[in-house]
């Protein structure tokens, strides 16, 4: 980047922070002003990159400290929250296979099964993370699936992620597979379970997981497939096939010869944390502590103790070289900033101010509460916006003595498309920790944004039109 450039962009961020502190809006709180600022100048640093991206993701406990907007103390815990510990763990077991060579045999066998097509690389993961992102948290599905991009990646070349288009495609498509695909079923994420909580609170009984897929099925289905077209129409790869042919790649996969014990126990490590996530409710009895989390610190930590002829699967060195360690940070840094956006009511504070344009229902409610919904969830976690979304979505239409069934299942479904900063949802903030292009999957985000909130309000309209049971629960 060119100094002039440099200077710009660097003390942009902050100008604007103090422009929106210092403002003399007296019907805006000052903590209100100082975490729209705050958002504005992180989203900037994260964007135009003056800085690294994980020196961008301390700025909330600094700027907080300094300006009074909020306690420190307050938003601390995001900086040492499970997924924190879910991201160290498997950057600890990837890192395994980088150092025995296991990530050239999954990249191999990634190629050989899906194909050299870009286009078709693209396509293929954003379905898989889609389908498994629909019974598990974007966050297991990300942090499970974006190791084995990684590795595919570097074995035909591509390390710097940021300038490879092909490379952030396939970031960008895993990302935005794990957050459009949690609408499929409640098991999406803590956001979905939480909209069922509050229509279960406001039904006075039991809200089925069946109901929610079945009613939630064409929105579904015609935001994945809409998607998946956009996805590979609007990030093009710079290359339209990967060097080689399915039957190079099977040779050369033939060629390694059988897996080493390290190899071995590299994938089985890998493969029992990311099972004991899947399958978390059958000894969640039993080991109430042991999250998904905590799964893969302790196969991570098993990775440093097991030895294979006198030499430990990883050691400190290796790993201090080759882990990933700005990926941590910078999602610590999105949870934070979402964190004070809710904490000091600025997420609510926006929301209340577009309630008033919902008129008495039909189809102008439908776009003012999707909005708020689809606003939210790029600047704050899904579950913060469910969280201040579904319950101003309740009182409202309860007050105008309408049902409010259909508008939590529009906004049930909005709250899962977060999509354009490492703020948004997991999925996005783990791909910009891996180095993805933060200014194409902002801009492309948007576009991708704009288009499903279209799509949204159409279905969501046409349904509670003529579709009798969306307006049931």
């Amino acid at each position: 980047m060119p100094p002039q450039s440099r200077t710009i962009h660097t003390l942009g961020g902050p100008i604007v922070f103090l422009a929106l502190l210092m403002a003399p809006l007296p019907s805006v709180p000052y903590a209100v002003r100082g975490s729209l600022g705050l958002l504005i100048w992180m989203s900037w640093w994260w964007i135009a990159t003056p800085v690294h991206l994980a020196v961008t993701a301390f700025l909330p406990p600094a700027v907080l400290a300094v300006f009074n907007i909020l306690p420190v103390a307050r938003i601390l815990p995001a900086y040492s929250e499970q997924l924190v510990f879910l991201l160290l763990g498997a950057n600890m077991l990837s890192t395994t296979w980088r150092r025995w060579g296991l990530d050239r045999r999954i990249a191999l066998m990634s190629l050989a099964a899906i194909g050299t097509g870009t286009r078709q690389q693209i396509v293929a993961w954003f379905v898989v993370a889609a389908i498994l992102s629909s019974v598990l948290p974007n966050a297991v599905v990300a942090a499970a699936m974006m190791p084995v991009v990684i590795a595919m990646l570097r074995f035909v070349g591509i390390d710097a992620i940021a300038t490879s288009a092909f490379g952030s495609a396939l970031l960008i498509a895993v990302a935005w597979g794990t957050s459009v695909g949690g609408v499929g079923t409640p098991l999406g994420g803590a956001h979905n379970l939480l909209t069922v909580q509050f229509l279960q609170d406001r039904l006075h009984h039991e809200f089925l997981f069946t109901t929610w897929v079945v009613r939630l099925l064409p929105i579904t289905l015609v935001t994945t497939l809409a998607s998946v077209i956009f996805t590979v129409t609007a990030l093009r790869p710079d290359r339209d096939r990967v060097e080689g042919t399915r039957t190079f790649f099977a040779q050369e996969l033939r060629a390694l010869g059988p897996m080493s014990m390290p190899e071995r126990l590299g994938l089985g490590f890998f493969a029992a944390a990311t099972l004991l996530s899947f399958t978390r409710e059958l000894y969640a009895a039993w080991l109430p502590g042991l999250t998904p989390a905590f799964a893969f610190v302790v196969f991570g930590i098993l990775s440093f103790v097991v030895r294979c002829k006198g030499d430990a699967l990883l050691d400190w060195d290796y790993a201090e070289k080759h882990m990933v360690w700005g990926l941590i940070f910078l999602f610590a840094g999105g949870s934070a900033l979402g964190q004070v956006l809710s904490e000091t009511g600025t997420a609510r504070f926006l929301a209340e101010q577009l309630v008033p344009l919902a008129g008495n229902g039909g189809l102008l409610a439908v776009v003012v509460f999707s909005f708020i919904a689809m606003l939210l969830t790029q600047i704050t976690s899904n579950t913060a916006a469910a969280a201040i979304v579904v319950p101003i979505t309740i009182s409202t239409f309860d007050r105008l003595g309408l049902s409010p069934v259909p508008f939590v299942y529009i906004v049930g479904a909005a709250v899962n498309f977060g999509l354009m900063l490492p703020s948004s949802s997991a999925g996005p903030a783990i791909a910009a920790g891996y180095g993805v292009n933060l200014k194409t999957m902002f801009w492309q985000g948007a576009w991708l944004t704009v288009l499903l909130w279209v799509l949204l309000v159409s279905v969501g309209y046409l349904l509670m039109r003529f579709w009798p049971a969306f307006g049931m629960a």
